[in-house]
């Protein structure tokens, strides 16, 4: 699985992962709905729910350039109750995770899976209780999600998703490159070939990208998700504002649009979002 940036050593002396400013951006939205989720649908499900991480990272980042350290989505999770967590990343990662883990009090409530999401999905789907209700984070650094192991995720399952679409770095930047050859990762990220028919029709990248990014949630309701939500969170860099990717949520409930309607009411830097 391929790794963001090179490892660092954190002040606990395990490896971290330099990231950028921005990860607090996505760190607030994440920590605003897991918190809205498990309160919101805890009682009905009397407990029974489970949180799937398919990309954990080994539990703490670094900010480049300043030396911030920030907990990771694993440990952002295991402040909320859930009855069960699956962290899923390449053997080296989660080594590092599962040390980081060893004294947490819920690490008992905890199983890991090594290896590429794409590869080892079924071993995700034994990890996980079948009849809770999951939520399922998906932070890839790129397009390394394959469309085919998401419709294997949620099989049979309820499953709601909480996903980075990486646009900027994995679409946008990468059209021309994706048009000159046969373009691989953008086909396993959609699981078919469409793309091409977005190319043919966009004039600019971001054109293109946007396209791309229109596909996949319509595919994604094809999967039963009838809450795609439509108002995506955009995550910009602070050097050059670019657009680095969405958050998306997939939901199966009505209630999963309510839920993020709320909690993106508010941006990270505390400004209330106009409605129109």
């Amino acid at each position: 699985m391929a790794q963001p940036e090179s490892l660092v050593i954190a002040s606990d002396g395990l490896p971290a992962r330099l990231t950028g400013p921005w990860v607090h951006d996505k760190k607030f939205y994440l920590e605003r709905y897991l918190d809205i989720f498990t309160r919101g649908v805890g009682p009905k499900w009397r407990g029974k729910l489970s949180y799937i991480d398919l990309f954990s990272g080994p539990g703490r980042s670094i900010i480049r350039g300043t030396g911030e350290e920030v907990e990771g989505s694993p440990f952002v999770a295991l402040n909320y109750n859930f009855a069960h967590y699956t962290f899923v990343d390449d053997p080296d990662v989660i080594s590092t995770l599962k040390r980081r883990l060893a004294r947490n009090a819920k690490s008992g409530m905890v199983s890991t899976v090594e290896g590429d999401c794409n590869d080892v999905i079924e071993e995700i789907r034994n990890a996980s209780p079948p009849d809770h209700l999951t939520l399922a984070f998906v932070d890839p650094t790129g397009l390394q999600i394959q469309f085919r192991t998401i419709q294997r995720l949620v099989q049979d399952r309820r499953v709601d998703l909480l996903m980075t679409i990486q646009f900027g770095m994995g679409i946008r930047l990468n059209i021309r490159q994706y048009s000159e050859s046969e373009g691989s990762a953008l086909t396993g990220f959609l699981g078919n070939t469409r793309w091409r028919e977005d190319l043919e029709a966009g004039v600019s990248p971001s054109q293109v990208g946007q396209r791309i990014v229109d596909r996949y949630m319509r595919q994604l309701q094809e999967l039963g998700y009838s809450t795609v939500q439509n108002r995506d969170v955009s995550v910009r860099s602070d050097q050059n504002n670019l657009l680095l990717y969405f958050i998306v949520l997939a939901s199966r409930h009505p209630r999963g649009q309510d839920f993020w309607h709320k909690i993106t009411k508010i941006r990270p830097s505390g400004q209330r979002v106009m409605e129109f």
